[in-house]
């Protein structure tokens, strides 16, 4: 009889215990193919309190991003950069802030082709404002560690007199409403309030001009405007008792 090749023989003995499920100290290849994290693929692309737009997560309300919150006002282009930066997000562009609007269909409202009154809150009742009050508000107030519109007008009213004469002024103006409140007012994302409320400061995505990278979208309380209509006029440093933001991040 021929001798058994010692090679041919090793190899014999690894298929024979393969076959019988011997024991082996390394990983199955079951456990080679799983994910480190099999967790990590069902978590949410975005925060709870956030909506997948695209590649964007975006703020599912106006900035304090709260449901039921009253929208911030009076921060500037620059301020509402902050206050988001300040959270680890940034302004949406506004193309983002287009696409949660108008959808996949191009939608001129967030909720169809035709405008519906009361919808959303766009039919309020205009009040005359005075410029100068307005002029008295103190820019340390529209701080990044505001979280409440509440907050805000109580750290204008502390600066001075004037200031305090500007935050009453903004509040006999006000006129938004919660965020979410009009239940209707909702795009086809799922994000609230992109029409009327408060007008939103969004970041132009050709670049804009030097002092003016804003575009205000969504109009405000007192005056209907569609999702691809632009306010492209006011510079980095406005601000006004109707102008609010909202932020948005990168999945």
């Amino acid at each position: 009889m021929r001798a058994t090749d010692p090679l041919t023989a090793i190899v014999a003995t690894i298929v024979a215990l393969g076959a019988c499920g011997g024991a082996s100290d390394g990983p199955t290849d079951a456990a080679v193919d799983a994910p480190a994290d099999a967790a990590s693929l069902d978590a949410p692309a975005c925060p709870a309190d956030m909506v997948e737009v695209g590649a964007t997560c975006m703020d599912r309300y106006e900035a304090p991003n709260v449901a039921g919150a009253l929208p911030l006002v009076m921060y500037t282009f620059v301020e509402a950069e902050a206050w988001c930066a300040a959270r680890d997000r940034r302004l949406c562009f506004d193309d983002e802030w287009l696409a949660a609007c108008a959808g996949p269909d191009g939608l001129a409202y967030p909720y169809g082709a035709t405008r519906v009154p009361g919808t959303c809150n766009d039919d309020a009742t205009w009040r005359a404002y005075t410029q100068s009050l307005l002029n008295g508000w103190p820019a340390a107030a529209s701080s990044p560690t505001v979280d409440s519109l509440a907050a805000l007008l109580a750290a204008a009213r502390a600066v001075s007199p004037t200031a305090a004469a500007a935050a009453d002024h903004v509040e006999a103006l006000y006129q938004g409403s919660g965020g979410g409140a009009r239940a209707g007012c909702v795009g086809p994302a799922g994000v609230y309030d992109l029409v009327g409320d408060v007008e939103e400061w969004t970041r132009r995505r050709d670049g804009g001009q030097p002092q003016f990278h804003g575009n205000l979208k969504g109009r405000y309380w007192a005056e209907a405007r569609t999702c691809q209509s632009n306010v492209l006029v006011h510079g980095d440093t406005f601000r006004f008792y109707e102008i609010g933001f909202r932020c948005c991040r990168d999945r």
